[in-house]
């Protein structure tokens, strides 16, 4: 399968409503992500997640409304239904939380492999 990676972060906090493009980051290396986990701090009815490559949305609305049901997304690298998602080195990677309420932290793991390695 080639070298993976796993990128973490959490985001949001107390008197701050997440929205559209609430984080960026830059990819120095073509990735290829081929798993997602999100995780909000309390339940939160309607979340989800949304990334974005370039500005478009690539993977979008994985579900992140249950404290205690993580939303995934899985390619088939990983055992699941999508197709895996090539990002090239220099693109700017965004995130959107729709729906969520005020002081919403969100956890997300990105699984990526470095490189393009869809097959």
């Amino acid at each position: 399968m080639g070298d993976m990676i796993a990128i973490s972060f959490v985001e949001g906090e107390v008197g701050v409503t997440l929205g559209a493009l609430f984080r960026y980051f830059t990819t120095d290396v073509p990735l290829t992500i081929i798993g997602v986990t999100v995780s909000p701090s309390v339940d939160d009815a309607g979340l989800t997640i949304d990334i974005n490559d370039d500005g478009t949305g690539v993977i979008t609305a994985i579900d992140a409304s249950d404290l205690d049901v993580p939303g995934t997304w899985k390619s088939t690298h990983l055992g699941g239904a999508q197709t895996p998602i090539s990002i090239a080195a220099g693109s700017v990677i965004s995130f959107d939380a729709n729906s969520a309420a005020a002081n919403t932290r969100v956890g997300i793991i990105i699984y990526a492999l470095v490189g393009a390695k869809n097959a």
